[in-house]
Formats: structure tokens, sequence, C-alpha cells
């Protein structure tokens, strides 16, 4: 698109400026009186003049058009970013979410084993305690059976 435009300018302005040299150069050549060279000149002055209006017309409606394609191009690419940025919070959410809950149940697992665990080793101890209990209450109730 740039290229065209770039043409499309170097086309106006070798149109502009032939127009000028063939203007000036037919004028200087064509043999007419003082008065009717500077009347020509005058109209062609006008008719460059209206022709280099007609052209900076063109060239800022072609501008503010360019420029209003690009900001509906960056607003449209800006939405899709907005878009996708909100869909990839999400999915991250998302898979924040699922690791959590994940965590969560890994957490309550190994919990559960510690307890579990834990309870194992006090029952044990216990039972050492009510060994060693009883040990020493049957070796002391044969001390004093013998003692007699």
């Amino acid at each position: 698109m740039f290229r065209e435009e770039k043409n499309t300018g170097s086309f106006i302005t070798g149109l502009l400026t032939g127009s000028v040299l063939g203007g000036i150069t037919a004028l200087l050549f064509a043999p007419k009186s003082g008065k009717e060279f500077r009347q020509d000149i005058s109209n062609k002055s006008t008719e460059l003049y209206d022709d280099a209006n007609h052209l900076i017309v063109k060239a800022k409606d072609k501008t503010s058009m360019m420029l209003s394609d690009a900001s509906d191009k960056a607003g449209s690419l800006i939405h899709d970013g907005k878009e996708k940025v909100g869909s990839f919070v999400k999915e991250a959410g998302d898979y924040f979410t699922h690791g959590k809950e994940i965590a969560g149940n890994e957490v309550s697992v190994v919990k559960e084993a510690v307890k579990s665990g834990v309870d194992s080793f006090n029952d044990e101890r216990n039972k050492q305690k009510d060994k060693s209990k009883e040990h020493s209450n049957t070796s002391g109730s044969n001390k004093s059976k013998n003692s007699y």
C-alpha cells in the first residue's frame, strides 16, 4: 500500500513539475505582446495554484483516510490483544485453581499419613509402656512372694 502511495505521489509531483515547465516554456517561446504575455502568466499562475490546491485537498483526504484506517486497525489490534490477554489470564487462573486443589488434596494425604504415623508411634509406645509396667508389676509381686 505504501509503495502505491509513493508511486502516486511521484506521479503527481512529476505532473506538476512538467506542467509548470511546459507552461513557462510555452509562454517564453510564444510570440505575444507584453500585455497578452502578462495575462497568460497570470492565467497560468491561477491555474497552477488551483491545481496545487486540488492536489493538496486530495492529499489531505488520502492522509485522513490512511489515519482513519490505521486508527481502526490499531483499535482492532488492541481489542484482539485485550481478548487474548483476558483469555490467557482466565486460563492461568483456572490452572492456578486446579493446581491449588491438587496441592490441597496432596497436603491432606500427607497430613493423614503423618497423623497415622504419629498414632501408630503413640500406640506402639503405649504398648511398650504397658509391657514395661506389667513386667515391673510382675517382677515386684514375685519379689514380695519370695520375701516371706
